[in-house]
């Protein structure tokens, strides 16, 4: 249960993040620093947050209830983004670092122009404040729960702490708290496992695979409770859209941070070892869940999706006092991770491909940074605003409803700006117009097709190869196969309209009014295959993010070894020193790395004897 111990823990958690906003608001000269810490982060710290923005609340909450429902085939989703990232280290991080741009969107317009631009502009913002809306409200949508609060309360909170990390810090101050959330996440939920393991209903991994696989046997042997087409449709789909999406121009965020082309590459491996690490442990506790705690809404009676709250379930009744406020703590800090790493983004979106070209063509550097802050405040405001609304209005699950916005709203944006990142011979129209014929189709799937397979008779309905293809012609659609097919659909649907019309108007690059779109494109090409000289690289020293960052990770590694001094046994002691070690160890090998990279310039900035 909560106790007075987790409050402590949670109130210190939310002071430190205030801080960091603080400590690193000095680092901030221009736009290009506030919004992509001027291009000179080392790689382990980008690659740190290109892991952790991969996940939120929603990996606790939103993946734990599908776990719980219908057992490992979420791996499917996760392990969808491995191909890609592989690709990603391969060729496309460094093409991202050689787009010599502040904002992924300024690329938009050196490949597509400005009317493509101001399209992306006016479409992906709201978007993306919606997500990070859905965000804010999953993660205050259990904690709610947890407190007994109300939720509107905890979405407020929540929501101005964020907004007031992502104002006062800027980028910087977004990728140190990534940094810290990493290493809290990790070592929480490696204890979270080995607690879980350790309990007598459980009886370790084998114990827990036995009763999980007598209880529910479908968690294991997917096709006893899906027909193995829309399975293997359901994965390749994720496949698909993960492949397209962290290859496109609007994944390049991140990459643009790196100080070299060999750190965007190297980064990689951060999200490629977490990503395939990661998702085994995360779905060990909601398994466990199954059979601890067969009826969650006896557990959770004031959460509408009991199934959500499978993995703190677990959690509230295997960690000693006080650690449940540090995993509490760790599900608020992925969620922060994804909303702050969003309204830096977007922020940055909206002053440099709106603010500068339409409102202040003019602007110096000075005002578009305040103005940058300004936006960051308000965009806040909207996220929190938009966390309480869709928490009153959704239907649906966290997980289902991410997920199909993902497909239905997000893959027609990001197919054009994937192809066109390696394909040149297409018009500037070519990104909106395939994005247009892209909503087309995802709309059709969302209310056409979605109320065709309501219909008793949809199977019957079918062509022949469509049944076969389906299997159990005489057994009606699950509810949960009908969202799994909506989806589908919806992705491989989407994709083959949109590869279509952009590859279609290819046939309209030659022609003579598309001249100023293949000068714009051939000088696009151009960057992306001549690397960085040495003075597009870094452009300040990282040398005191390494000191801030050490520092601040010592102080939290501090705070968290003191928790030592609650009244727990030895196995809770020992969590404690275990997170505790990690995060300030982490803190003291960073701090004196900057003692050594301060020596070295002071040594090479002394004068020749």
């Amino acid at each position: 249960m909560i106790s007075a111990y987790d409050y402590v823990v949670i109130a210190f958690y939310v002071g430190f993040m205030l801080c960091l906003g603080v400590v690193f608001r000095g680092l901030s000269k221009n736009t290009s620093d506030y919004f992509r810490c001027g291009g000179s982060m080392p790689w382990w710290i980008t690659g740190s947050s290109a892991w952790l923005v991969t996940f939120s609340a929603w990996t606790f909450v939103g993946a734990a209830s599908e776990v719980y429902r219908s057992g490992l085939k979420v791996l499917l989703l996760f392990y969808a983004a491995i191909p890609a990232l592989i690709v990603v280290a391969w060729i496309t991080a460094v093409r991202f670092r050689r787009m010599r741009v502040v904002t992924w969107m300024e690329a938009v317009r050196e490949r597509f122009g400005p009317v493509s631009e101001q399209f992306y502009t006016w479409i992906k913002v709201p978007v993306e404040l919606m997500k990070a809306g859905i965000g804010l409200m999953t993660i205050a949508v259990f904690m709610a729960a947890v407190f007994n609060v109300p939720i509107n309360w905890v979405i407020v909170i929540l929501g101005l702490t964020i907004t007031i990390v992502a104002y006062a810090g800027g980028a910087f101050a977004v990728l140190a708290s990534d940094f810290v959330q990493m290493l809290l996440v990790m070592t929480i939920t490696l204890l979270a496992v080995i607690l879980t393991l350790a309990q007598p209903e459980i009886g370790g991994l084998g114990g827990l695979i036995e009763k999980v696989d007598a209880q529910n046997p479908g968690h294991f042997q997917w096709w006893l409770n899906f027909r193995p087409a829309i399975l293997l449709g359901w994965g390749f789909a994720f496949t698909c859209v993960k492949f397209t999406e962290l290859n496109s121009m609007e994944y390049s965020t991140m990459y643009l941070m790196p100080k070299s082309e060999p750190h965007a590459r190297r980064m990689v491996a951060i999200p490629l070892i977490g990503g395939i690490v990661g998702p085994l442990l995360w779905v060990l506790p909601p398994l466990a869940a199954t059979v601890m705690f067969p009826d969650l809404a006896a557990v959770f009676p004031n959460l509408s999706k009991p199934t959500e709250g499978a993995f703190v379930a677990v959690a509230l009744k295997v960690m000693p006092i006080g650690l449940i406020g540090l995993l509490l703590c760790a599900m608020f800090g992925a969620t922060l991770t994804q909303m702050d790493a969003a309204v830096n983004k977007y922020v940055g979106v909206f002053v440099r491909s709106f603010y500068l070209p339409v409102v202040r063509p003019d602007a110096p550097e000075k005002h578009l940074l305040a103005v940058g802050k300004l936006c960051t405040l308000g965009f806040g405001v909207l996220i929190i605003v938009l966390g309480i609304v869709i928490n009153t209005y959704r239907s649906t699950d966290v997980f289902t409803l991410l997920n199909q916005l993902m497909v239905s709203v997000g893959l027609p944006l990001t197919v054009p700006v994937f192809l066109g990142l390696f394909y040149l011979r297409t018009p500037g129209w070519s990104a909106w117009g395939t994005a247009l014929a892209g909503f087309a189709f995802s709309a059709w799937a969302n209310f056409i097709f979605k109320a065709q397979m309501a219909a008793p008779d949809f199977l019957a309905r079918l062509p022949d190869a469509a049944r076969a293809v389906l299997g159990n012609p005489e057994k009606a659609l699950s509810a949960a196969e009908r969202s799994d097919l909506l989806l589908v659909v919806t992705a491989l649907g989407t994709l083959a309209v949109t590869l279509a019309v952009f590859f279609v108007s290819a046939l309209f690059f030659d022609r003579p009014a598309a001249a100023p779109d293949r000068a714009r494109a051939e000088r696009f090409f151009t960057h992306l295959r001549t690397p960085l000289r040495p003075k597009e690289d870094a452009a300040m020293s990282d040398e005191p993010v390494y000191r801030m960052l050490g520092a601040l990770c010592m102080v939290y590694g501090a705070f968290v070894l003191l928790l030592m001094l609650i009244p727990n046994g030895l196995v809770g002691r020992l969590c404690f020193l275990f997170v505790g070690g990690v995060i300030g160890g982490s803190g003291a090998v960073l701090y004196l790395i900057a003692n050594k990279k301060r020596a070295q310039a002071a040594l090479e900035a002394a004068p020749a004897p």
